[in-house]
């Protein structure tokens, strides 16, 4: 299952439990001082292999790229780059431009995905960065390949029902997700599976551009014309009917850039208006952008045990080599090379006693001397 044979989860130097949820437990990972994510899965939860494989071809700037996938200890886990960037459930309210502007990019990377065959099937706040540097503003896809219907306030009603995520499901979650970000909280609030999944069904029923005006965000003359661009978008995503929803993200993408212009007029504001959001979030003394540091050790309650087998290479490495200095050092030091001349000095008169005594011998052989012996100085005469 897993990308390479090697695995990341042997090299890991640190460990940090960023979020312990339902499904999963995340975790930021120091490995060879380089940040990566591992989402642990607890019993009963998985993952869409298919979707995991055919997501780990695509490398594009708008979507995480999984790195490594598997089981250890009996629990499935995924690896993938840490990005850089604010998870935009921790954003609040967000310009009804901007949060056009950034369902925009979210819809290009989904409708690239949808080429490969794979369907999100989990789109909620958490799962949408924010990233990008100074004026700049992006946003990145993570945690694909859910199996399930994922963050139940964001589950389109057959989801619930056990259908796989589709492009008509995705479409779905994008009406929820956009709300979220122009309404700073959630449309649907319920408690449990049962609960939600009603609530789902009968989204029909639910007039969301009067509550959008209840929670007094679009009182103004341009609210009420930002109230109107955003209506289209409610009829054609909320919709518990698969056959009442948009066709595809391409009529969706027309439909944000209709909006877009009904509620900026002309490129340069529109430019602006993203640019000063972009910096709002983007600046180093944010509150949102508190800097995590990529841990250096192990947490206790780490999942599983890292091996430490290089280490030990390492230090034994280490222990041979100064053995061996030590030898040297030895060998050079003026005992050493006393004791070292007398015991091949005895060596030489052995053999010269042979010799003698060897009269059968007619050419006596010539003795060599190891060419050590003629570069060992002369130790000093004792007094």
């Amino acid at each position: 299952m897993k990308k390479s044979e090697k695995s990341l989860l042997d090299s890991v130097t640190g460990g940090l439990l960023l979020h312990k949820g339902g499904e999963a437990s995340i975790y930021l990972l120091n490995v060879g001082s380089a940040p990566y994510v591992l989402k642990w899965y607890n019993d009963g939860f998985s993952f869409n292999e298919n979707v995991i494989k055919n997501t780990n071809k695509l490398h594009m700037p708008g979507l995480y790229r999984i790195e490594e996938w598997g089981k250890r200890n009996e629990s499935l886990y995924l690896v993938y780059d840490y990005v850089d960037g604010i998870p935009s459930d921790k954003l609040g309210v967000i310009p009804v431009a901007v949060a056009l502007v950034a369902l925009r990019q979210v819809v290009a990377t989904l409708s690239l995905l949808r080429k490969q065959g794979v369907s999100h099937g989990d789109l909620n706040p958490a799962n949408v960065i924010f990233s990008g540097d100074g004026n700049e503003l992006r946003t990145v896809l993570i945690d694909c390949g859910i199996v399930g219907p994922g963050a139940l306030s964001y589950a389109a009603p057959e989801r619930f029902q056990g259908k796989l995520a589709d492009e008509k499901s995705d479409l779905f979650s994008l009406g929820l997700l956009l709300y979220r970000w122009i309404a700073g909280e959630d449309l649907i609030k319920a408690d449990g599976f049962e609960a939600f999944a009603e609530q789902m069904t009968n989204i029909d029923s639910v007039n969301i551009t009067e509550t959008l005006y209840a929670k007094g965000f679009f009182g103004t003359p341009e609210g009420a014309v930002q109230l109107a661009a955003l209506e289209p978008l409610w009829s054609g995503l909320l919709r518990s009917g698969l056959t009442e929803r948009i066709e595809d993200f391409d009529e969706l993408d027309e439909l944000l850039e209709i909006a877009l212009d009904k509620v900026v007029h002309g490129e340069i504001a529109l430019a602006n208006c993203v640019t000063q959001y972009a910096k709002s979030i983007n600046r180093p003394d944010c509150d949102r952008n508190a800097v995590l540091k990529v841990p250096n050790r192990l947490e206790k309650d780490f999942p599983f045990a890292v091996h430490k087998k290089n280490n030990w290479l390492k230090w034994g490495a280490l222990g041979v080599s100064i053995l061996i200095l030590a030898l040297i050092v030895l060998l050079l030091s003026g005992g050493t090379m006393r004791f070292g001349i007398d015991a091949t000095g005895d060596q030489l008169l052995k053999r010269s006693r042979v010799m003698e005594s060897s009269t059968e011998i007619e050419n006596t052989p010539v003795l060599k001397v190891d060419s050590l012996l003629l570069d060992l100085p002369v130790p000093a005469s004792e007094q």
